[in-house]
């Protein structure tokens, strides 16, 4: 029977997790094991409970049926991830357990010597350029490797007899997020920089990035290095120094060590792989490069633009799916852009997942279903094969030494089951496969909705509205408006935002009654549904408040808006007999991807009270004359 591996690493679309994964299946096809290879996607922005979805995979594996894990802790973006991971691991087995690039104590490493590593670095910078003012960006330092990373730093400056001050070193997060608060961080120090070392290639490429927006020149002014070698650092331009990593034989020393252990033979517990460092344009080591590189860089963006396109189309076609059967074969027409051999699509049992009782850990269910099989370019056909998840795939579907990726299914945090797929080169998926993931688990969801309830779409209209006025209620406005900005952040043009207040609301009811009240409020709404059109929604908040969002960046569309709006008001009392005035205050505010959604609600708030304001003093100054 073939050795099993559990091999647990996040984002594998990123150059590290593709060259370990090689190094690991490589390994482990040569050795006659099997791996399974269990990964998510991390997630963007705070949507906590799609994070908690993409975290789900870790429990989809029984771990007492593998004979050894592999773990690369410093893959998860998701907060608390690989802490859950760790402590599964050490509860539930006694199987040999592999971590790779960061030290963990409980298992066997596949380390590199983060400190020496970093103090080569610094030490080029040093010898060869001449530098003495040389700032910092550290890693998440609740990892051992960005502390080791750190001390390195520190290492060679001591070494030099060179000061490093508060203002030289600023705590990063491996990611892109934190570029402009570092560059803020160093500049503010007094004295600028010589280089600012980074401890990961994303930060390095974030810095590069807010430097350059500020017009300061890499490396003439600042020298920038990174840590990885990744591939978009070497075609950054310019291209980034950066401490070469050999990922792919670490993937190979981790399956090495589970050999020896499972041979009988001694193993250590910590093993280091050499790194080196690859001198590129960003410390001024090399000129005129990325000429190499334009080809690539065409070829990358002409694949973006076909995933953005396809990813459209998919998601329009997805939609119009009622059934899975239908989903299932939409899927398979589009998963052509991405490379594989064959994918299987595994679902939970409903009824149990949907009976409440499971917890975070059972959240996939002990039966699951076999629902299709995709080969590429050759059939997409339907199973309803029911088997036991331990197995995570049916053995006549299973080579005897081979590898297979598992990727979660869910919605928001609902698990609906995993997705098993064969591929010889991971990396090929691209972004792509990440939105075909996306898509295909939210219009799963859709269909099982709908195949439960047929007058879904009817209800779903009923949730979106205001009872009383028929306009949009809060709740909906308030996810257009999300939308709206998050188109924003992307596209150079933003929206406006008009809000509305009701005058005399209060009068009307207390005089009239509650029920005139409800009238005047329909009657406004009225006037508001009169001037909807293409790109103009309008909604009822709640009590005299009403909101509109106009997709225009003009403010003289806006301003023509509020006079409709006013012209037939005057309309409406000139017509309807009642003994009050339909009024409202008006006011807006533009909202661009640059600005803060809330503030600029609060924006058009005030501008509305402010006339609501001027209504009310000229009405207190009218009736002191008249007295």
């Amino acid at each position: 029977m073939a050795k099993r591996i559990a091999f647990f690493i996040g984002q594998i679309l990123h150059d590290y997790q593709n060259d370990i994964i090689r190094g690991v299946s490589q390994e482990a096809n040569r050795a006659g094991y099997r791996v399974e290879i269990f990964s998510n996607f991390g997630t963007y922005g705070e949507n906590y409970l799609h994070a908690e979805g993409e975290k789900n995979i870790m429990n989809l594996p029984s771990l007492e049926e593998y004979d050894a894990i592999i773990v690369a802790p410093d893959t998860y973006d998701l907060a608390g991830m690989y802490e859950a991971l760790s402590e599964k691991i050490l509860t539930q087995v006694n199987c040999p357990v592999v971590s790779l690039r960061c030290e963990d104590s409980n298992f066997y490493n596949v380390l590199i010597d983060d400190e020496q590593a970093m103090a080569t670095m610094v030490e080029h910078l040093i010898t060869v350029h001449g530098m003495k003012r040389i700032c910092f960006m550290t890693g998440r330092m609740d990892l051992v490797d960005a502390r080791r990373r750190l001390q390195g730093y520190r290492n060679a400056m001591e070494a030099h007899n060179l000061m490093v001050t508060d203002h030289m070193i600023f705590e990063g997060d491996y990611w892109r997020e934190k570029g402009e608060l570092a560059v803020d961080w160093f500049l503010s120090g007094g004295e600028y920089p010589e280089a600012i070392v980074c401890a990961n290639d994303f930060m390095a490429i974030s810095v590069c990035e807010a430097l350059q927006g500020r017009g300061i020149r890499i490396p003439k002014d600042i020298c920038v290095t990174g840590f990885d070698h990744i591939d978009e650092a070497k075609y950054y331009n310019p291209s980034l120094t950066s401490v070469v990593v050999q990922s792919e034989a670490m993937g190979r020393a981790a399956v090495d060590i589970l050999r020896n252990l499972f041979e009988g033979r001694e193993q250590e517990q910590y093993v280091y792989i050499p790194v080196g460092i690859s001198y590129g344009g960003s410390c001024g080591c090399v000129q005129n490069d990325n000429d190499s590189s334009i080809r690539e860089l065409y070829r990358e963006k002409e694949y973006l633009k076909s995933s953005i396109m396809l990813n459209a189309y998919a998601n329009v076609d997805m939609e119009s799916c009622n059934t899975m059967g239908e989903l299932f074969q939409t899927a398979y027409k589009y998963s052509y852009h991405f490379e594989y051999h064959s994918l299987y699509i595994c679902l939970c049992d409903r009824a149990e997942t949907e009976s409440g009782e499971l917890s975070n850990e059972e959240m996939y269910t002990d039966k699951v279903t076999l629902r299709v099989v995709m080969r590429k370019g050759k059939e997409c056909y339907p199973c309803n094969e029911e088997f036991e998840r331990k197995q995570i795939l049916p053995d006549k579907y299973r080579k005897t030494n081979d590898t297979i990726y598992c990727y979660p299914l869910h919605y928001k945090n609902h698990c609906m089951g995993y997705v098993v797929m064969e591929t010889d080169e991971p990396k090929s998926l691209k972004q792509y496969f990440v939105t075909w993931m996306l898509a295909l688990s939210n219009y799963l969801d859709k269909v099982f909705i709908y195949q439960e309830n047929q007058n879904l779409l009817q209800f779903r209209q009923q949730s979106m509205l205001d009872d009383l006025t028929g306009l949009y209620n809060r709740r909906e406005y308030e996810r257009i408006l999300q939308r709206k900005h998050a188109i924003a952040t992307v596209m150079p043009k933003g929206f406006f935002i008009i809000s509305c207040d009701m005058d005399g609301l209060k009068m009307i009811n207390d005089t009239y009654g509650h029920l005139e009240g409800d009238k005047a409020l329909i009657a406004f709404a009225d006037v508001l549904r009169s001037v909807t059109r293409d790109g103009i929604c309008c909604s009822r908040m709640g009590g005299d408040e009403f909101g509109i969002c106009y997709d225009t960046a003009q403010r003289v569309d806006v301003n023509n808006l509020v006079e409709q709006i006013r012209t037939k008001i005057d309309e409406y009392n000139v017509k309807s007999n009642k003994p009050y005035l339909l009024s409202a205050s008006i006011g807006y505010a533009y909202c661009s991807g640059k600005s803060a959604l809330v503030g600029c609600i609060a924006k058009a708030d005030e501008s509305m009270y402010r006339e609501k304001a001027t209504k009310k003093y000229a009405r207190i100054n009218q009736e002191k004359r008249g007295e």
